[in-house]
């Protein structure tokens, strides 16, 4: 579409030349994404999801999937003072190994969904960080919650209306602690949330001595009290939300431009859009308008104004506030 575009405006291009172009741009952004990445994975709290990615083939008239790793700090729900970013991370599958290889060797506390691959980083902590230990894994609720929506849409079983209800007690407390001091947090839900929670474990394995083990009811029973300590986080820690959408949220431009897309052209492809993504999702975080942030970055950097060992001055939160400052 945009070769189309340039050639009404009598500016013949080739989609190649385009391709090339961005592969040369992400380039010289990928230093900026390397350290905005070391500085993500350096937070004491992380949100973490993939998303696929369609890439076409080599020498194939089809696409193989692809994945996109999110990694997402947002620490504004709890006061806190580091900025919001998002790094994410191209991989060609989605293994244990890769998600070692993403998170590389990360302790602190990950907010993430219940697949296994992330169980099995708190079974094998990173040897050179023996002291720090494994990472502490926070579940999410919202994972959680959604078989038994489906369920209840679909069958209207009260027990599943249930948990959806209780469920949603939980969240109405959030919404009205969200924004205070980890601290207030923690006490409003030790007052609130927990005895809910310790109710809601109850409920559910009354429930579950009662159904077919076959039954898709059970099996989102089993999923809730299988995953139960790491759903359980959030109660004693202000700064654990209660769900990882905060990075799912971010997902949603990735679909908007695999829709637009359809698929990167190769690998390394994909790695260009990884890098793009990144940048202007933590941009957009920070309250910068992208092309303006980019078109800075990239003309300091290829002239030469900004040097290799000062490329922190380019990160999005350090580029908004030296302009801060310029403008006082």
């Amino acid at each position: 579409r945009q070769c189309q575009i340039f050639g009404r405006d009598g500016i013949p291009l080739d989609r190649q030349t385009l391709a090339d172009w961005m592969g040369r741009t992400a380039w010289w952004l990928k230093p900026v994404w390397d350290l905005l990445l070391t500085s993500v994975l350096a937070s004491p709290k992380l949100f973490c999801d993939d998303t696929c990615l369609p890439v076409l083939a080599p020498g194939k008239k089809r696409t193989k999937t692809g994945y996109l790793w999110g990694i997402a700090r947002d620490d504004a729900p709890w006061q806190g003072d580091l900025p919001p970013a998002v790094a994410y991370v191209y991989t060609e599958d989605r293994l244990y190994a890769r998600a070692k290889e993403v998170l590389a060797g990360y302790t602190g506390i990950l907010q993430v969904d219940g697949w296994k691959g992330f169980k099995r980083l708190t079974d094998q902590p990173d040897a050179t960080k023996a002291d720090a230990g494994p990472p502490i894994l926070a579940f999410c609720w919202a994972h959680g919650r959604r078989d038994f929506v489906a369920i209840h849409q679909t069958t209207r079983s009260p027990i599943a209306g249930e948990v959806v209800r209780r469920i949603a007690e939980l969240y109405r407390i959030e919404d009205d602690i969200r924004g205070r001091p980890p601290d207030e947090r923690k006490a409003v839900r030790q007052d609130q949330s927990k005895p809910r929670v310790v109710a809601l474990k109850a409920y559910v394995e009354e429930q579950l001595t009662r159904l077919s083990g076959k039954m898709p009811l059970a099996k989102a029973i089993r999923y809730l009290l299988t995953h139960w300590d790491g759903l359980s986080v959030f109660l004693d820690d202000g700064r654990v939300e209660i769900d990882s959408n905060t990075v799912e949220r971010r997902h949603r431009v990735v679909a908007t431009a695999r829709r637009n897309s359809l698929f990167a052209g190769s690998d390394s492809g994909a790695r260009s859009w990884a890098i793009f993504t990144s940048l202007i999702q933590t941009a957009r975080l920070n309250d910068l308008d992208p092309v303006a942030y980019l078109t800075d970055v990239l003309e300091r950097i290829v002239s030469g104004d900004v040097k290799a060992n000062e490329l922190e001055r380019v990160l999005p939160w350090t580029w908004k506030a030296e302009r801060a400052a310029q403008a006082a």
